[in-house]
């Protein structure tokens, strides 16, 4: 009867695991998706009036201050009006570390475009 205890409990365990640190990852994709929408748009958001394309360095610069203060890692590329990020975070487990995985790294993609209306104000 313990044997069978012992191994419902460790059942229950592992099942706990894959609920805490799966729902943790999960949180994980979304919040680097946000991160990597909202970097594109930062980037995208250096395009000055006048200008054929929206300027790489300043794009990069954008995307690194607001990767910095979001706490995650990640490029930006562009091309034209168009800005493409990817953000990566790293997160801990909680469960994970009884079978050897610390911590899980998640990547999202984000796009956006310079929008300009030469009627309107800069």
């Amino acid at each position: 009867m313990s044997l069978l205890l012992l191994g419902a409990a460790v059942a229950l365990i592992m099942i706990l695991g894959l609920v805490v640190d799966g729902g943790a990852k999960a949180r994980a994709l979304d919040h680097a998706g946000a991160i990597a929408a909202e970097t594109a748009r930062a980037a995208a958001a250096t395009y000055r009036p006048g200008d054929v394309t929206i300027n790489p360095a300043a794009a990069d610069a954008a995307a690194r201050d607001y990767l910095a203060a979001a706490g995650a890692t990640g490029r930006v590329t562009v091309a034209g009006m168009t800005v493409t990020a990817t953000a990566t975070l790293t997160t801990r487990t909680v469960f994970l570390p009884l079978i050897g995985i610390n911590e899980i790294t998640v990547t999202g993609d984000g796009e956006a475009q310079a929008a300009y209306d030469p009627g309107g104000t800069p």
